[in-house]
């Protein structure tokens, strides 16, 4: 399946200057999920269910931290171009508290301006032109535009849906040749909520070891987590760490979308060439977004254990209020991780962009159409149940007050 049709904005009748781009941004497109957001930015009465934004507030004691470091006179100037020491060891601490490994925060950690461009230097310093990333798909929209800017080559290799959207990992063998030079994963997974088990996770690094491939993981909801279960990060796979690139946020665990801060560990052989990017790009990470983390990290772990108990609880919503509209949706397992379901389209529909459309012109409905995760996505739509939206309902309110729109207007399809 082509990924040529993938832009909403597009599909929407926008047209842009092609003269004199370079092939590189002409094979991109913004992702769908902003496009989609975008879209619906002149629209009144909508739910926002498009974007991964948490409901939550950031927690008191990191402003605080922000505001001190504003008002001296340290977050006004730039740090060392890998981010200050103390945050770099914050990340360390947060590794060893977490997973019980070491990670030196000299050599192995660098702060980035979100886990975006943590992605991105990585994928930039790692891939050439033609070769190829296998891509765990459904994937993140974002990677695969990454992977493109790099002129790279996705290759996607399905999970199954009927199965927790978990791996075929002779699908992933198959897809490797003389051109493969990464793998690209999220666990747990953006957009189906998949959670890699410590298996599939070993059997990769495996693979990766064997053929002599780098991994680059976004392990950016590895906190975010249901049912009791616990996410093995690569991290905690120790031959792996010479060809591994982990990527983490504050965003999502603290509530911090908009502070644009987050990490890469990897060797140091690797990172310098990595921040040879970051430097031109951002030189360094926000300063006083780098206090806040500080404070993130340093201080109570309370305003997480609630997120993730009210995700939990967002999730299971979610999943009731699908299961009354058979006729419009259909999934397979609730998600694992993250804050994202992927259903399949049952109501009559061109293609997943035009399933968007008509939520989103009806009933101001947003969602993200599949396409934007890869060709596996096709006749799907992301739903987010983080319930952050910036404008109208939030939190069960949100998720309540969209599928109350959706089931009476669903009424048609039964």
């Amino acid at each position: 399946m082509s990924l040529k049709n993938r832009s909403a904005m597009k599909a929407a009748g926008a047209s842009f200057r092609t003269k004199g781009m370079s092939n590189r941004v002409l094979n991109m497109i913004t992702s769908p999920i902003k496009e989609m957001m975008w879209l619906a930015s002149k629209m009144e009465d909508v739910c926002l269910m498009a974007q991964g934004i948490p409901a939550e507030d950031t927690p008191r004691h990191i402003k605080d931290a922000i505001i001190d470091a504003i008002n001296g006179s340290v977050a006004s100037k730039y740090s060392v171009l890998s981010g200050m020491q103390s945050c770099r060891e914050a990340v360390c601490k947060r590794y060893k508290m977490r997973y019980g490994v070491d990670v030196d925060p000299d050599k192995n950690v660098g702060m980035t301006a979100g886990c975006m461009e943590a992605c991105l230097i990585a994928t930039l310093s790692v891939v050439n032109p033609g070769e190829e990333v296998i891509m765990i798909s459904p994937c993140f929209a974002s990677h695969m535009e990454q992977v493109m800017a790099a002129e790279g080559v996705p290759v996607f290799v399905n999970t199954d849906e009927k199965n927790n959207w978990l791996l075929d990992m002779n699908a992933v063998r198959k897809a490797i040749t003389k051109k493969t030079k990464a793998i690209f994963i999220t666990n747990p997974s953006n957009p189906t909520g998949a959670l890699f088990p410590e298996k599939q996770v070993r059997e990769l690094c495996r693979l990766a070891l064997e053929h002599n491939l780098f991994i680059i993981a976004d392990e950016t909801y590895d906190f975010l987590t249901y049912d009791g279960q616990k996410l093995f990060s690569f991290i905690q796979v120790p031959e792996i760490r010479k060809n591994l690139l982990l990527v983490g946020s504050f965003s999502k665990e603290y509530c911090m979308t908009g502070y644009r801060l987050g990490w890469v560990i990897t060797e140091d052989d690797i990172l310098h060439h990595l921040f040879k990017i970051h430097d031109a790009a951002t030189v360094c990470a926000c300063v006083a977004s780098q206090f806040g983390a500080i404070a993130a990290i340093n201080g109570p772990q309370d305003s997480v254990r609630t997120l993730v108990k009210n995700m939990q609880a967002r999730r299971d919503l979610i999943c009731k209020r699908l299961d009354h509209v058979p006729h419009l949706f259909r999934y397979y397992s609730k998600p694992q991780g993250a804050y994202y379901i992927l259903v399949e389209v049952k109501f009559p529909h061109k293609d997943s962009i035009d399933a968007a459309f008509q939520l989103q012109k009806a009933l101001g409905v947003v969602t993200v159409p599949g396409i934007a995760f890869g060709p596996k996505g096709e006749h799907h739509l992301r739903f987010s149940f983080g319930g952050g939206a910036s404008r109208g309902p939030k939190g069960s309110e949100l998720i309540n007050e969209a599928f109350d729109r959706m089931e009476k207007w669903g009424q048609q399809f039964k």
